[in-house]
């Protein structure tokens, strides 16, 4: 690894660390954490599960950096869902870890405590994003949740795409394939 490869890390770490400290002071909420922020956490032990037993381990660290850089998109720093990061970053950085295992958990090591398990329920989708196609070219996407009919999804539709630029002429037929596609023939 190449002095780029150690700047990369030294400057993921750095991100990593400021998710609870601004400006050099410790900062984390106590707040509850929503739908997206478990879900994103859990599908990052599940990623980082899976590279672990399949020795895959530099994708484990693109998985953290992804995760990391969306918990900062997200303006997340909840106590609950840093803490089990921390433990799940503890084999791969076990220094910084163990600092802020202390600063978010105040006792014992992060390496006793017990590895982070995924838990499927946060992984389940309940939205699809539907692209919509006119005369089969891609054109815009709809997100809808799982359960919305496609009676909903043409509605839907309409509303969304009245006022478009490529929608000079009257849409003759709207095809709905069920979580797969919207099609406007035109």
């Amino acid at each position: 690894m190449g002095h780029k490869g150690i700047d990369g890390v030294s400057k993921f770490l750095r991100k990593f660390w400021n998710l609870i400290h601004n400006e050099g002071v410790l900062q984390f909420s106590e707040e509850a954490p929503n739908d997206q922020e478990l879900k994103l956490l859990h599908t990052t032990i599940k990623k980082v599960t899976d590279d672990i037993e399949r020795f895959s381990l530099n994708t484990t660290i693109s998985n953290f950096m992804i995760c990391v850089n969306e918990l900062k998109r997200m303006n997340c720093n909840k106590k609950a869902i840093i803490v089990e990061l921390v433990k799940l970053i503890a084999p791969f950085a076990p220094f910084i870890a163990e600092e802020m295992w202390l600063q978010l958990e105040g006792e014992g090591s992060v390496h006793h405590a017990s590895f982070p398990k995924v838990e499927e329920k946060y992984l389940i989708e309940d939205t699809v994003v539907y692209p919509i196609c006119v005369n089969g070219k891609k054109r815009d996407e709809l997100e809808v949740a799982k359960d919305t009919t496609p009676q909903e999804i043409e509605k839907l539709v309409f509303e969304k795409v009245s006022a478009k630029k490529w929608l000079d002429q009257p849409i003759k037929k709207v095809i709905v394939v069920p979580g797969r596609m919207i099609n406007l023939v035109v």
